[in-house]
């Protein structure tokens, strides 16, 4: 009879020894497949941290008259890691043709100036990202003439979105900019009336750096937010910034929050992963003993094939080909159950607040069912190959004496 048939037949016939196994190598598989799910999930959520809380280096002018330059930008962009640059540039200039807010009667020069405030992106940086000021009306710039103007002075000059502003510089070069959105704090009001018009909020005009270059006498950029590809090269990257500007920039490292949401991920994986060692050790040693003390029973059988010219190879295969056809139904029963499982076990490792925190996705892959057919399959060879050893080794003429007698 060929070897696979007789597999069929000793499982069949010998059901409660087949239960058993199937019971352990379900157990087993399960909490395999499930640490498994998790820790591929947590890496990609990972990665998935690193790209929403945007960690960055903040770099910032000691000296207003050491400005950060275009060829300072070009080449932080050029250092491995880095993936975008918001930079920063403000400039004072003269209105033409429109009122500014005034609490005062002084007659300085930056009474009559009103005040460009220019960043890549707004809502990325600034007080517009931090909350301070809030767009209520229109979009941001996304021309580099486009501009976003204070309510307050946009009624007192009766602007309207796409009204074109007309701006200019120390050296009385004129440029027009188009108000793509207004603007309010809420503090406005609380302002002293000594507060130079520069310096009044309703007077402060964002935009993006190309008009703030044109309007400066000195080119350059007041400060410059370098993100990163991946939090874990901050210190790298800040150490590249540092040698780069030297003491004319001082460096803020930003990341609290990948910090903060990677922390539970950290611990868990950490869990997990001594989980899943627990279980592929625990799961190898107790099918190991289970197929051994069955081995046992097993000698007479195998010492009859022997005499009968069977193949130790072909015996081999029989008692591995019933390991597997049990891990077969073990793992089809472990991947219908695997969601639900892993799951649950998320719940349990996350709290409720990290759960939420951290875009952890279960769901049970075939890289995980491939991963937990190696696992299974390398761990019934190494136990059936143990448990067979003193068998096949074994004179089989002694062995059926030692039945007889």
């Amino acid at each position: 009879m060929e070897f696979y048939k007789r597999a069929i037949r000793y499982l069949a016939r010998k059901r409660s020894k087949t239960a058993i196994l199937f019971l352990v190598l379900f157990v087993a598989e399960t909490m395999i497949l499930c640490t498994v799910t998790i820790l591929r999930a947590s890496e990609e959520a990972k990665s998935s941290l690193q790209e929403k809380t945007k960690s960055k280096v903040i770099a910032e002018i000691s000296d207003k008259d050491h400005l950060i330059t275009t060829e300072d930008i070009n080449a932080i962009f050029n250092f491995d890691g880095v993936k975008d640059i918001n930079k920063m540039a403000k400039s004072q200039c003269c209105p033409v043709g429109f009122r500014l807010y005034t609490g005062n009667q002084d007659s300085t020069k930056e009474n009559s100036q009103a005040q460009v405030v220019s960043y890549d992106s707004l809502s990325a940086d600034g007080p517009f990202a931090e909350g301070q000021i809030r767009l209520i009306k229109g979009d941001f710039p996304e021309d580099k003439n486009e501009i976003v103007v204070n309510q307050n002075l946009a009624e007192m000059n009766q602007w309207e979105l796409g009204d074109t502003v007309l701006l200019k510089n120390d050296a009385g070069e004129k440029i027009n900019a188009v108000i793509s959105g207004l603007y309010l704090s809420g503090t406005e009001s609380k302002q002293t009336k000594s507060t130079l018009a520069v310096y009044r909020i309703e007077n402060t005009i964002y935009g993006m750096p190309e008009l703030a270059l044109k309007l400066q006498r000195q080119k350059g950029f007041e400060s410059a937010s370098v993100y990163v590809k991946n939090p874990e090269q901050l210190t790298s990257i800040e150490q590249q910034i540092s040698r780069k500007l030297g003491k004319k920039v001082e460096l803020t490292k930003s990341d609290a929050l990948y910090r903060q949401m990677e922390q539970p991920l950290k611990q868990v994986v950490r869990v997990v992963k001594l989980m899943l060692i627990l279980t592929i050790g625990t799961a190898a040693i107790v099918i190991t003993l289970l197929l051994c003390m069955w081995m046992r029973a097993r000698k007479k059988e195998t010492a009859v094939y022997i005499s009968l010219g069977e193949n130790k190879g072909t015996i081999f295969l029989q008692i591995l080909l019933e390991g597997l056809l049990v891990f077969f139904m073990a793992t089809v029963i472990s991947v219908l159950s695997g969601n639900y499982m892993a799951g649950a076990l998320k719940k349990l490792l996350f709290t409720e607040n990290q759960i939420s925190s951290v875009p952890l996705e279960i769901g049970i892959r075939v890289a995980d069912i491939g991963w937990l057919a190696v696992a299974g399959a390398g761990i019934l060879l190494i136990a059936v190959g143990i448990s067979l050893i003193p068998i096949l080794l074994a004179n089989p003429k002694d062995t059926l004496s030692e039945m007889e007698g």
